[in-house]
């Protein structure tokens, strides 16, 4: 288990049918989504605030040279007061055409 998560993480799964690859280069970049419950609270990526991730691969000879892993370690969400998210969400905007 991970160091910190003794005895709080119960389960997480992640959602393989819906990762995104992103290929560029030297680099493969995977978005993704997990679910889980951890001290009785469950979170889903896509419906709560935590749940998603994103891995950045970086190839040097065709092996792994680096891995990257970013994501928001507050799973169920229990940092609402620091989460600027929250603050916003009213006004999402999608740039892309």
């Amino acid at each position: 288990m991970v160091e910190g998560f003794e005895g709080v993480l119960e389960y997480i799964q992640h959602d393989y049918e819906r990762l995104n690859f992103i290929p560029s280069a030297d680099y493969l970049i995977v978005e993704g989504m997990s679910q889980g419950r951890m001290s009785g609270k469950s979170w889903a990526g896509g419906e709560t605030p935590g749940g998603r991730f994103s891995n950045v691969f970086r190839f040097r000879d065709g092996r792994i040279s680096s891995l990257h892993i970013h994501l928001d370690p507050d799973y169920a969400g229990e940092d609402k007061a620091r989460f600027r998210r929250n603050k916003f969400a009213s006004r999402e905007v999608d740039n892309h055409p």
